[in-house]
């Protein structure tokens, strides 16, 4: 299991040039190789997850010795969808994955309801830091708190879901009033705010997973996310209190003119993204991960002790400051 020291040490390695074809590995190095000659190398030892954006080879030996060290690797499209990952997520731990599947449905409610008022209380603080406020916008922070209060009582998964899905839609409605959004739309990509939500996101719910894989979680199983083919309903849901470090780096960049409207076009029913103006947007998030990869460690590592029953652990909670 990595310790923290060793946590702090771990770099993320994003390989994102349309030029980069050929990724190798020579004496625990990973070589980055451009037209044929090494660009960069990096030790194994030294990685925590690669993000790969665009096209590159990976030998069958280097995707070996990425599970060895237990790296993960997640590919995506250039528009920043994703496309595969590499890990391995099931091995070994199956006391934990015991604990997981075996608990009852009462156990998983009272979780999700931590993590969604963790979430509604990180969307309150952002509407609260906004410098100026309408009258309506006054009255959406007295109905969040108000949904805010309810959530403890939730007795069902779908009321849960519905005061989640209240409290997001009126979140989404004030915080980006200024960029002109009132809706969010996941995967739909039908305006350039929504694109720059499932990029932001889907980076973070990858950085999530990879954290979750450090402790061999079954990705699958979650609380509020429910079972479902193919989703990884535990990354889904312990993403949901980090939401607010993406939604707070596209207002205040937009706030900064490091958004600009003209590298998105329309096309095939979606916005897309000017591939010569990816690697700005794709660094805005990488940024704001980086500068939070030790809570996102502390998070999963306090929320692994809880599963496993530990007296003196604690569901974990993600709190926004005046710093951030």
């Amino acid at each position: 299991m990595l310790s923290r020291p060793d946590f702090i040490e771990k770099q993320i390695v994003v390989i994102s040039s349309d030029r980069i074809k050929d990724l190798s590995f020579r004496n625990d190095n990973l070589l980055i190789k451009v037209d044929g000659k090494i660009k960069d190398q990096i030790s194994l030892f030294k990685i925590f997850c690669v993000f790969i954006v665009w096209e590159c080879t990976l030998s069958t030996r280097l995707i070996r010795e990425f599970l060895t060290h237990w790296i993960a690797v997640f590919c995506f499209q250039m528009n920043l969808k994703p496309l595969a990952s590499i890990g391995s997520p099931l091995a070994g731990n199956y006391l934990l994955r015991e604990k997981q599947y075996f608990s009852t449905s009462e156990q998983d409610l009272q979780i999700a309801k931590h993590i969604i008022a963790n979430k509604v209380s990180n969307q309150l603080f952002l509407l609260q830091s906004l410098r100026t406020k309408w009258e309506k916008e006054h009255q959406i922070i007295d109905q969040v708190k108000e949904i805010q209060k309810k959530i403890k009582n939730a007795d069902t998964d779908d009321s849960l879901r519905g005061l989640e899905g209240s409290a997001s839609k009126l979140f989404f409605s004030s915080y980006f009033r200024q960029l002109g959004r009132y809706k969010r739309e996941p995967r739909t990509r039908c305006d350039w705010t929504n694109l720059l939500m499932d990029m932001g996101y889907s980076l973070l719910y990858n950085f999530i997973e990879a954290n979750l894989n450090l402790y061999w979680f079954d990705v699958y199983r979650g609380v509020f996310h429910k079972l479902f083919f193919e989703r990884k309903s535990l990354a889904c849901d312990l993403v949901e209190p980090f939401r607010c470090l993406i939604d707070k780096t596209i207002l205040k960049a937009f706030n900064l003119n490091q958004i600009n409207q003209k590298d998105f076009s329309f096309r095939n029913g979606e916005y897309e993204l000017d591939m010569a103006r990816y690697q700005h947007y794709l660094s805005l998030f990488l940024r704001i991960i980086l500068e939070h990869k030790m809570d996102f460690f502390d998070y999963i590592k306090q929320y692994y002790y809880f599963i496993m029953g530990k007296e003196w652990a604690e569901m974990p909670t993600f709190i926004l400051n005046q710093k951030e």
